[in-house]
């Protein structure tokens, strides 16, 4: 034990608890293990307003709990407030990572540590940030003694967490909790230089959504199915090709309900490899698919494509480009590439990412709508 974790250790009234500022389980774990092997006790504190989108926080924080669970510790959540963080990051939204945006996060973040420990009786705080290699030791450190300045009874330990073998158990402990794990800090700026393959994306989608209420999946979807109503495609289109919903998508049997007799709605069917099409008549003609069990209408296979007017399609994920990722089995880009009509993805907020890994077969998107909150 060195003299820093005695101090804190003796610290008058600390009875050896740090609030401990958190970010995400992976960044935390090494850490938080090295602190109770010493004796300290820390107190997780999950305050990121920069995190994007919301379901992304919302898994982030359900690791941190998770962990903190297993070890008998307790968890603040500090509540998430997006738009304090992106006014504090405003004119700096086009820097690279470690400039003028980060060290104004890590203000935000620490300084609402530091007031909480300052009206909670904490008489030391600490943030798990200094473990990742995107961030800077020295702003960390800075913004942390900032905190603290404005409260006397606390004091930032301004450890470096990436010595001391905590790197390499950080990653160990990674695979023993097989945390989700992500490829950037958490803001939506940060996420323009995340690299990541179709798996990668696929992955962190499916756990994205997982989290998504069903009100919340009802409400994206509404302001969706408002928006492409009042687009000139969908207005103009007589015969539409859409989808049946699974839990996970953007719902559409109430759309196609309320537009079932106004227009022609068609669904897929699956064949093998392939997507043929056929009419909605009603609820009582879908019958249980042969794949992911998709109710699909019966009746006979629409042989003239050319008579689809607008097809609207699902996908795991989609840029602003148009690009999209299904679930990786191909079935609509071998039907989007024989059609010519206009293609329209929807997709809820999370699922839309600033560059979508994309492939020769890949078929684009004319207009993808989604909604943001």
């Amino acid at each position: 034990m060195n003299k820093q974790q005695k101090k804190i250790l003796q610290a008058p009234g600390g009875a050896g608890r740090v609030l401990l500022h958190t970010c995400c389980a992976p960044c935390s774990s090494a850490i938080i293990e090295r602190m109770v092997e010493s004796g300290i006790e820390p107190v997780i504190f999950y305050c990121n307003p920069n995190i994007y989108p919301y379901e992304e926080y919302l898994v982030r924080k359900e690791e941190c709990s998770r962990y903190a669970s297993s070890l008998g510790l307790q968890i603040i959540d500090a509540d998430y407030d997006h738009a304090a963080w992106l006014e504090c990051a405003r004119g700096h939204e086009d820097e690279p990572e470690r400039a003028a945006r980060c060290l104004n996060c890590f203000r935000l973040r620490l300084k609402r540590t530091a007031e909480y420990a300052h009206e909670n009786g904490f008489k030391v705080i600490s943030s798990t940030l200094d473990s990742s290699r995107w961030k800077s030791h020295d702003q960390i450190v800075q913004a942390g003694h900032e905190a603290v300045s404005e409260f006397p009874d606390v004091m930032f330990w301004d450890q470096n967490w990436r010595k001391d073998g905590l790197q390499q158990r950080r990653s160990e402990i990674i695979r023993e909790q097989n945390f989700y794990n992500q490829r950037y800090c958490g803001c939506e700026f940060s996420m323009r230089s995340m690299k990541d393959d179709k798996a990668g994306v696929r992955k962190r989608m499916k756990r994205l959504v997982s989290v998504m209420t069903d009100e919340r999946k009802l409400q994206e979807s509404q302001r969706i199915w408002d928006s492409l109503e009042a687009s000139e495609l969908f207005r103009n289109a007589q015969s539409v090709l859409m989808y049946w919903s699974m839990a996970d998508e953007v719902s559409t049997h109430d759309f196609i309900r309320k537009w079932h007799g106004k227009k022609r709605i068609f669904l897929p069917s699956i064949d093998g490899d392939d997507l043929l099409v056929r009419e909605y008549t009603g609820d009582a003609s879908l019958v249980p698919g042969p794949s992911f069990g998709i109710p699909e209408p019966v009746g006979p296979v629409l042989e003239n494509l050319a008579e689809i007017q607008l097809i609207v399609v699902p996908g795991r994920a989609f840029d602003r480009e148009g690009n999209r990722m299904g679930r990786g089995r191909g079935f609509y880009d071998r039907l989007l590439a024989s059609v010519s009509c206009p293609k329209v993805g929807v997709a809820f907020s999370c699922q839309m990412i600033p560059s979508v890994p994309v492939e020769e077969n890949d078929v684009k998107m004319d207009l993808v709508v989604s909604c943001s909150f």
